[in-house]
């Protein structure tokens, strides 16, 4: 085998691990704009609102976090994301199955919901484009 040959099967080798094992980002969940409103649209402050996430193919464990709303019944979860490996990814779902068999589960999972309610505001909210709305009864 001549020696440019076995550059170029030694670059393509490093170029392939380089590509299997390099963690890139990947967003799981997109940045969420909550309302947290009575049934009569008045805007609910200091509601705790709790987001749950998980990708299942890549994560053991999931995640959560508590945000209370602010004056105007609004919270606002940031973008969640994730680095892996693209090995990894590939792997995973087969690890999983490897791990839990039938019960196994794959993909992202997320929820959300109000955790605690909080007091009502005497001004009537507008729902923004885009936005979740959960009405509570106080």
């Amino acid at each position: 085998m001549s020696s440019t040959r076995k550059r170029i099967i030694v670059a393509a080798a490093v170029v392939l691990a380089v590509v299997l094992l390099y963690p890139f980002e990947r967003k799981l969940v997109p940045e969420t704009h909550v309302l947290v409103v009575t049934n009569d649209m008045h805007p609910v402050r200091n509601a705790l609102v709790r987001q749950i996430w998980q990708d299942y193919s890549l994560e053991r464990y999931g995640h959560e976090e508590d945000l209370p709303t602010d004056a105007n019944g609004r919270v606002t979860f940031p973008t969640r994301t994730i680095r892996a490996p693209l090995l990894v990814r590939l792997l995973g779902p087969v690890m999983s199955i490897a791990g839990q068999g039938v019960h196994a589960s794959f993909g992202l999972q997320t929820d959300m919901f109000i955790f605690q309610k909080g007091t009502a505001s005497t001004d009537i909210a507008q729902p923004q484009l885009g936005e979740i709305v959960y009405r509570v009864e106080l």
